[in-house]
């Protein structure tokens, strides 16, 4: 895919992929150049790491019908007129049971990134925030403060730590699934929390509505 010469300097600066790999090394990170889609899955798994250790393989749940949860993901008209799918769903992204999905404004400005990870219950989810609050703690310089959505939410804007970006990131429950969404934006240029927090919500209705139990 051919990109604008500003959406391909903004793409430099943010670190495209699917957030949550390996249960859960979720936060996003490598440079995304052209080949964004494709190479996103495979650069996801770095500020995270700590808390993809922690992981065992009973935290794994096991796969739903036909191990396909994209119908939990929101769409891009939940983001505004301005956003785009940058590829199609990715199943399972890092070997974590569940989908995520990167978006894009049109103008290049915005990367979003949102990852679902599908654990057996509830408490298994839940037992995975302090090990998100420890990575994201990591990857952006921001206070983390909790969010009235879903359960266990909370989160946090700031500069990447290890990024020239500005990050917005909403972490929480909703049943037995950890919902992870990332904006990532050039710096100097935030998301507003405003905007963050009405598409977390949209995202946490989706997966309240179409998880199966």
């Amino acid at each position: 895919m051919k990109l604008s010469s500003k959406e391909a300097a903004v793409h430099q600066s943010l670190p495209t992929g699917i957030a949550l790999a390996a249960v859960i090394a979720l936060a996003t990170a490598g440079c995304g150049g052209s080949d964004q889609s494709s190479s996103s899955s495979k650069e996801s798994t770095s500020s995270a790491s700590a808390a993809a250790s922690a992981a065992t393989t009973e935290s794994a749940a096991p796969t739903g019908a036909n191990g396909d949860y994209s119908s939990l993901l929101i769409k891009p008209s939940d983001i505004g007129p301005e956003a785009t799918a940058d590829g199609p769903p990715t199943a399972n992204p890092g070997g974590t049971t569940g989908t995520g999905q990167t978006f894009k404004t049109t103008d290049g400005n915005r990367i979003i990134v949102v990852t679902i990870a599908v654990f057996p219950d509830a408490a298994a989810a839940a037992g995975m925030i302090q090990p998100m609050k420890d990575a994201i703690t990591d990857k952006v310089d921001g206070q983390q403060k909790p969010v009235d959505i879903g359960s266990n939410g909370f989160m946090v804007e700031g500069p990447a730590k290890k990024k020239s970006m500005e990050v917005s990131e909403v972490v929480f429950t909703e049943g037995r699934a950890l919902v992870d969404l990332e904006y990532d934006s050039a710096p100097g240029n935030p998301a507003p929390s405003d905007a963050v927090l009405d598409v977390a919500r949209k995202q946490a209705a989706a997966v309240s509505a179409g998880l199966p139990g």
